[in-house]
């Protein structure tokens, strides 16, 4: 692959699409599960996936290009890099992400009325509750599946100064983050909070993690301005992970502050997040909110550090992670 010139850049965001839309296809159609360990002919795929030979044998063709195929001798397979996304062996699964990825086509498509009108135009219609539990779950999984990567990411840089502490995280998730981090610190103990639902499926999910046992649970909602997080109290690290982006600067500015309260003398706060001013999925991501939240926007690193600042901590930089998200660190320091 040539120098990425300013063409190829404008080529590859013009035509993105068609990448992502094969993909689908292929992941819809179970192109992914019928190859298996492979390899098997064009001629044999095409036909337990239901594609037409001429034109389906075009379309594993562009999933080799792709680097998510490859071809053999003895058929198709999937390549080492598919094989980190896709099969039932995948360390990386990304089922729940493409699924989840799809919902979002329509508040995309509505970007130019909403930039318009100076509001959120795309709302989801009203769910029943088990229409709800439904969906939470699915976002949970595919939330889960990127974070598992960006843990791993996160945890290689910020790294306790002790062997022991108490780990706080709010507003947790799937747990990835926080479960990643007490397997890596086995005399650390973890006190995670979250809405009353988020909790039950991370009971439901996580409970067979070898971590499981050193974690409390704690039911809240971080809008609310008083929080009864007995457990949470004294933290030595506390992560805030993909959290800030969720509403505007007033209600992030007030969950960054009883944050703060949290933390024990000596303590860190990690804001792990996207930020507008590094890189390109920071903006996305802030358009991303737009659209798709009723006040949410992605902040820069230094609103973000402006905000740990006015809670009463001590700014302590930045760190920018593979995968195009970012911490922000902030210590608790004696006054």
């Amino acid at each position: 692959m040539g120098e990425m010139t300013p063409y190829l850049k404008f080529k590859n965001v013009l035509t993105g699409y068609r990448q992502y839309r094969l993909l689908e296809a292929a992941f819809d159609a179970g192109v992914f599960e019928h190859v298996g360990a492979g390899p098997v002919t064009a001629e044999t795929l095409c036909r337990k996936v239901g594609w037409d030979l001429a034109f389906g044998t075009r379309a594993l063709s562009a999933l080799c290009v792709l680097g998510f195929l490859e071809e053999t001798p003895h058929g198709i397979r999937v390549s080492e890099g598919g094989a980190l996304f896709f099969g039932a062996d995948a360390p990386h699964p990304m089922a729940g992400t493409l699924a989840f990825e799809k919902r979002l086509y329509d508040s995309w498509a509505l970007l130019g009325k909403t930039l318009e009108q100076g509001e959120r135009v795309y709302a989801a219609s009203e769910k029943s509750e088990a229409e709800y539990k439904k969906d939470l779950a699915q976002y949970i999984e595919a939330m889960d599946e990127a974070a598992r990567i960006r843990a791993a990411e996160l945890w290689q840089v910020v790294r306790p100064d002790n062997g022991q502490g108490l780990f706080v995280e709010l507003g947790f998730g799937s747990g990835a983050y926080s479960l990643a981090f007490l397997e890596r610190h086995p005399g650390w103990r973890g006190s995670l909070a979250d809405l009353d639902d988020v909790v039950g499926i991370f009971g439901e999910t996580k409970a067979s993690h070898s971590a499981f046992d050193r974690v409390t649970l704690s039911c809240v909602n971080l809008l609310e301005e008083s929080w009864d997080l007995a457990a949470c109290e004294g933290a030595n690290l506390l992560l805030l992970s993909n959290l800030v982006h969720c509403q505007g600067d007033e209600e992030t500015l007030g969950i960054v502050r009883r944050a703060a309260g949290l933390l024990a003398q000596g303590g860190t706060l990690v804001v792990h997040d996207f930020y507008r001013d590094r890189g390109e999925a920071g903006g996305l991501y802030d358009l991303h909110m737009m659209l798709n939240t009723y006040n949410g926007k992605v902040y820069t690193t230094g609103e973000m550090r402006a905000m740990v600042e006015a809670a009463g901590l001590v700014f302590a930089g930045d760190l920018a992670l593979p995968s195009g998200s970012c911490a922000v660190l902030a210590r608790k320091c004696e006054p």
